[in-house]
C-alpha cells in the first residue's frame, strides 16, 4: 500500500514537472511601469536645476556654484545606485520582477516627496538622493521583464520598443508638463506630481502586474560573490573577448550619454531657456527615441542598428557642442535621439549570451556600468560646464565634443567585437 501510494506520488510529481509553462504575459505591463517611472523622471528632470539654484542661490537662475552642487548630489546618486543596481537586478533572478519594481516605484516616490519639500540647506537633497540611489532599478528591472516575454530572434526589437515607449513617449507627456507647472508655481508642485505618480506605479504593480519570471526560472540562491559592483563587472569584463569589447563600448557609450544630463543647465546658460522652453525641444527628443528602434532596428538590423546608431549619435554630439543657434543645437538634440538606437540594440546583443536565469544580472551588470558612469559624469561634465560658463559662448559646448569624443572610441572598439566569428551567434 505504501508502495503504491509512493508510486502515485512519484507519478503526480512527474506529470507537474512535464505540464507546460503558463505562456510568458505581455511586455507591455514592464512597458507601462517604467513609463510611468520615467513621466516623474522627466517631470524632475526639468525642474531639479532649477530647485537646486532655488535652495542654494535663492533665486531660479542657475550660477556657476548651483550648477556644481547639482552635479555634485546627482554623483551621489547615480554613485549608490551604481552600488546597489547589480544586487536589485540579481535579487530579481531570485525573487521575480515584480518586488523590486515595487521597491524602485516608492524609493522614487520618497524621493520626489522630499526633494519638494527642501527649503534651505543641501542636505535634504542629498537624502533624498541616497533614497534614490538604494533603490533605483526600475529600468533594468523592466528590461529583464522584457526579455523574459521576448524570443531571441525579437528581443532587440521588443527592447528598443520598450526604451521608445516607455522612455522616449514619457518624455514627450513629462517635459512639457512639468515644464508648463515648473514655470508657472516654481520647481516643487511637479516633484509632488511626480510623487503621486509613483504611488499610482506602485498599486498598479502590487494588484494587476503578473510577474514574468517563474519560481521554475530562477536561480535557487542570491549569490553574493557575483552580486556586488566588482562581481557585476567581473562577470561582463572577464567572460570572453566578445562580451569584454562590447562591455567596453558600452561604458564609453554611457559615460558619453551623461553629457545630456546638462541639457537643463547648459540651454539656461547659453540661450537663457527656461522650463517651458526647454519643454518643447524634449517633446521632439521623445518623439525621436520613440520611433527611431521601432523603424531602424527592424530595417538596419541588430549588427546595422550598433553601427549607425553610434555613428549618428557621435554626429549629434558634436552638432550640438559646436551649435552656434537655438535652431543648429535643436537640430543636433534631434540626430542624437535618433542615434540613440544603438542603445536597446547593444543590450539585446548582450542579453542574447546570457541564460534565461541570468539575464536579470546581465542587465543589471550593464546598469551598474551605466550608473558608475553617470557618477562618473555627473561630476565631470557639470565641472566641465562651470568652468566654461565664464567663457566665450564658443566654448560652453565643450563638454558635449568630449562626449563625441568617447563615443568614437566606443564605435571603434564595438566594430572590433562585432567583427568576431562567434559575434554572428548572437546577432
Amino acid at each position: 500500500m505504501k508502495v503504491a501510494k509512493s508510486k502515485v506520488v512519484e507519478l503526480q510529481a512527474a506529470k507537474k514537472q512535464a505540464a507546460p509553462e503558463p505562456p510568458p504575459p505581455s511586455m507591455y505591463w514592464a512597458l507601462l511601469a517604467n513609463f510611468l517611472y520615467f513621466l516623474s523622471l522627466g517631470m524632475n528632470a526639468i525642474n531639479m536645476a532649477f530647485l537646486v539654484s532655488q535652495v542654494s542661490d535663492g533665486t531660479l537662475t542657475p550660477s556657476p556654484a548651483s550648477i556644481a552642487l547639482s552635479g555634485k548630489i546627482e554623483a551621489v546618486d547615480k554613485l549608490l545606485t551604481f552600488l546597489g543596481v547589480g544586487l536589485l537586478s540579481s535579487l530579481s533572478d531570485v525573487k521575480g520582477r515584480k518586488p523590486l519594481m515595487q521597491w524602485s516605484a516608492l524609493g522614487f516616490g520618497l524621493t520626489n516627496l522630499m526633494q519638494s519639500m527642501t527649503k534651505r540647506g543641501s542636505a535634504t537633497l542629498y537624502l533624498a538622493d541616497l533614497i534614490d540611489g538604494c533603490s533605483s532599478c526600475m529600468t533594468p528591472i523592466c528590461q529583464a521583464y522584457v526579455a523574459d516575454c521576448s524570443p531571441p530572434e525579437k528581443r532587440a526589437t521588443n527592447l528598443g520598443l520598450f526604451q521608445g515607449l516607455s522612455i522616449g513617449i514619457a518624455f514627450v507627456f513629462a517635459f512639457p508638463i512639468g515644464g508648463i507647472l515648473g514655470a508657472k508655481y516654481g520647481p516643487r508642485l511637479p516633484m509632488v506630481v511626480a510623487a503621486a505618480i509613483q504611488l499610482l506605479n506602485f498599486l498598479i504593480i502590487t494588484f494587476l502586474t503578473p510577474e514574468s519570471h517563474p519560481a521554475s526560472r530562477r536561480k535557487p540562491k542570491l549569490d553574493l560573490a557575483e552580486a556586488n559592483p566588482v562581481g557585476m563587472l567581473r562577470s561582463l569584463f572577464r567572460r570572453g573577448a566578445l562580451l569584454r569589447g562590447m562591455a567596453i563600448a558600452w561604458f564609453l557609450l554611457s559615460l558619453a550619454r551623461c553629457a545630456l544630463d546638462e541639457f537643463v543647465n547648459y540651454t539656461a546658460l547659453r540661450f537663457g531657456w527656461t522650463q517651458e522652453q526647454a519643454g518643447p525641444v524634449m517633446v521632439l527628443v521623445g518623439t525621436s527615441v520613440a520611433l527611431a528602434p521601432k523603424l531602424l532596428v527592424p530595417l538596419l538590423g541588430m549588427r546595422g542598428a550598433i553601427v549607425a546608431g553610434l555613428a549618428i549619435f557621435g554626429l549629434g554630439l558634436s552638432m550640438v557642442g559646436l551649435a552656434p543657434s537655438p535652431n543648429s543645437f535643436m537640430a543636433g538634440i534631434l540626430t542624437v535621439s535618433v542615434g540613440t538606437v544603438c542603445m536597446p540594440s547593444m543590450q539585446a546583443f548582450i542579453t542574447n549570451m546570457a541564460a534565461p536565469e541570468e539575464r536579470g544580472a546581465v542587465l543589471g551588470a550593464l546598469g551598474s556600468v551605466e550608473l558608475g558612469t553617470a557618477a562618473i559624469g555627473s561630476a565631470m561634465y557639470s565641472s566641465i560646464l562651470s568652468h566654461v560658463s565664464s567663457k566665450p559662448s564658443s566654448l560652453q559646448g565643450l563638454h558635449f565634443l568630449v562626449a563625441a569624443a568617447l563615443v568614437a572610441g566606443g564605435a571603434v572598439v564595438s566594430g572590433l567585437s562585432l567583427a568576431m566569428p562567434a559575434a554572428k551567434d548572437f546577432l
